[in-house]
């Protein structure tokens, strides 16, 4: 099992590297969001030269309210840009897989054509992806793509695409954690962890919210699953952060 750490896009990711190497993380789960953290604004060199000096590993992380399902080819096309300009630094610092999330769509377009959409956008990514030896992976987001049966649809269309499984997303609204674990535990390559109160995607630490981490933990590792988790927890105070990981090295380890 390897921990790491989501970069918070609105400060300096050579910053938030340097937090994660101090306290002993494994690897930045780097995402290129604004404010601060985009393609267009960050200082690339600069994080490279960081990642580099601090040793830490690198997942790819994109922005996640990208059009992949607009119907104007236009905006869908600059939306699959976005992420292709950012593949070139994510193979430099070192990272293998990438981050994509599902558009749910916009407008009155039916269910079928916002999933071809979105497969037609990420077989163009994955493909710029393998030029660089990267694999693209998605995420279940709540809403349609929490869905075990829209997510398999994109992964029929696309099988080289690979599963991210936000457990804190898989409880929002509803339990589907299992269903997805189920479906597509032989995709599965990257995990975030964050709590909630199964209304909303609070990203609370681990313990604080109504998900039963005594449960889920178990039912991860007995899949085999040993890589990557990323923290995704959200809180100025860092002391929450530490305290999730000492809680998911206490549950792996039972």
């Amino acid at each position: 099992m390897q921990v790491g750490l989501m970069n918070n896009p609105r400060v300096d990711p050579v910053d938030e590297i340097e937090f994660f190497a101090t306290h002993g993380f494994d690897f930045v789960d780097l995402t290129l969001e604004f404010p601060s953290g985009h393609i267009s604004v960050i200082d690339q060199e600069a994080i490279i030269a960081k990642i580099s000096e601090s040793g830490l590993g690198v997942i790819g992380h994109t922005t996640y309210y990208l059009p992949f399902a607009s119907p104007i080819s236009g905006i869908r096309n600059a939306a699959i840009s976005d992420v292709i300009e950012t593949l070139d630094l994510f193979q430099r610092a070192g990272a293998q897989l990438v981050t994509v999330h599902p558009d749910p769509g916009i407008g009155a377009i039916d269910q079928q054509t916002i999933l071809a959409l979105n497969a037609m956008s990420f077989k163009v990514i994955s493909d710029e992806a393998r030029k660089r030896d990267l694999t693209i992976m998605v995420e279940n987001v709540p809403g349609m793509f929490s869905s075990p049966e829209a997510l398999r649809e994109i992964f029929n269309k696309v099988p080289e695409l690979r599963f991210h499984l936000d457990v804190g997303h898989a409880f929002v609204g509803r339990d589907r954690f299992r269903h997805l674990l189920a479906a597509f535990r032989d995709r599965l390559v990257h995990i975030h962890l964050s709590d909630n109160r199964m209304r909303e995607d609070d990203h609370m630490p681990l313990g604080a919210g109504n998900i039963k981490w005594e449960e889920v933990i178990p039912s991860i590792k007995s899949t085999g699953y040993d890589a990557t988790f990323t923290l995704e927890v959200f809180s100025a105070d860092r002391r929450y952060v530490l305290a999730s990981r000492e809680k998911l090295a206490e549950l792996w380890s039972t």
